[in-house]
């Protein structure tokens, strides 16, 4: 049977592997080293917001002929997504697949060339990715309302993150959007007055622009819509607890209208809804930069509030603490990344939760919030391993913290 084949070179060994298993080659530039994967793996490396781990086969083979490789491949073996890096691509042809010898092997003009195997890796958890727009996460959104909570003199009040455009910092009652200028509307005109820190901007249902003055971003909260509490129709319309606080929702029927009303209308161009995208926290663990999704985290702790005396069997559990979701294990990374912890003032204990699983981890300090797309998040393939994906924030890939590892805790 001829198929369409890819010949390569890896130092003086060739092979080959079908054209259908291959998805791209690529010069190597951006490589994330994460020290706790087999060393044969290079790390991971990203091409047109794809990521793969990138597999040396020297290395992997013990072979030194003191050349270093520049281009991979990436390719897809047993359903899982590899880049292999290798010395030289020869040809792409078609070539006779022989099927009746012990190992696959290709033919070409009496030659045999081997099928590339990666069976090998099967004896290593090796973090592979998804490379395409996850939607199943679309279905647990069903039930949840996104609001953007913010601070107005000492009371929490929220719009809907639909209504959201965007976000800047005060600096003067004017803002400028598609190279139009917005007057900032006064805060006590739609509410009362509030501390001038943030401009928050919302766009009503008639693509009209109003920009207004909002004291400290607080958070954006996807909350349960069983946990909203329905009201009569006014300034406000729902209310909601936030850390046992009460957070007043501005009814979109008002707001539409206050907007009408001061707004301006903007070309539509490149303004991004705010709730397309997902935030994200990173952290800084033994010295290594991670990320978690914020709609897992439930709590963040002072690391004098656990209690770090705690025997147990598992390696990976430093201690437990008591929040308010309950008590809970403190996980450690430093058995699996080989470094310590380095314990300061700035130390944390995130909380967090999974399908209704609670855990905490121990973190060196809290490095920023991010915000990215959907398609940027890119999930592994198992479940098993430390790293449950990968975020892509402009050049930097950064690992997402796998919140149901480990298994069995």
């Amino acid at each position: 049977m001829r198929v369409a084949a890819l010949e390569f070179r890896v130092a003086d060994k060739y092979f080959a592997i079908e054209m259908s298993k291959v998805k791209h080659f690529f010069e190597v530039e951006n490589i994330k080293k994460l020290d706790f994967l087999p060393p044969f793996v290079e790390g991971i490396v990203n091409y047109n917001n794809h990521v793969y781990p990138l597999i040396s086969l020297k290395k992997a083979w013990n072979i030194d002929d003191g050349k270093k490789e520049n281009t991979a491949v990436a390719i897809v073996f047993r359903d899982r997504e590899y880049a292999i890096m290798i010395d030289e691509i020869i040809k792409i042809d078609e070539l006779e697949k022989k099927e009746n010898f012990l190992v696959e092997v290709f033919e070409e003009n009496g030659k045999l060339i081997g099928n590339l195997n990666l069976d090998f890796l099967n004896d290593f958890k090796i973090p592979t990715f998804k490379n395409k727009t996850v939607k199943t996460e679309e279905k647990r959104y069903a039930n949840k309302e996104s609001y953007l909570v913010f601070n107005c003199n000492g009371e929490l009040l929220a719009v809907e993150s639909r209504l959201v455009k965007k976000i800047e910092d005060y600096e003067k009652d004017i803002v400028v959007l598609n190279k139009m200028v917005v007057n900032v509307t006064a805060s006590e005109k739609i509410y009362k007055e509030c501390e001038k820190k943030n401009i928050l901007i919302l766009e009503n249902d008639d693509n009209k622009i109003t920009a207004f003055p909002v004291g400290d971003i607080v958070d954006i909260l996807l909350v349960d819509k069983d946990e909203v509490t329905v009201s009569y129709e006014g300034v406000f319309n729902r209310f909601f607890l936030y850390k046992s606080k009460e957070v007043k929702v501005f009814s979109s029927n008002y707001l539409n209208k206050v907007i009408s009303k001061y707004g301006s209308v903007i070309k539509k161009e490149k303004i991004k809804k705010f709730d397309e995208k997902i935030e994200v926290l990173l952290l800084n663990i033994c010295g290594e930069k991670f990320a978690i999704r914020m709609k897992n985290v439930v709590d963040i702790n002072e690391y004098d509030e656990a209690s770090l005396n705690f025997a147990n069997n598992n390696p990976h559990v430093k201690g437990i603490i008591t929040t308010r979701e309950g008590a809970t294990y403190i996980l450690s990374f430093e058995k699996i990344l080989k470094k310590k912890p380095k314990i300061t003032e700035d130390s944390k204990i995130v909380v967090i939760k999974d399908e209704n699983v609670l855990k905490a981890i121990l973190v060196d300090m809290i490095e920023d919030i991010i915000y990215v797309k959907n398609d940027d998040i890119l999930i592994a393939d198992e479940s098993d391993n430390i790293i449950g994906g990968m975020v892509i924030h402009g050049r930097e890939m950064i690992p997402l913290i796998n919140t149901l590892w480990p298994k069995g805790l």
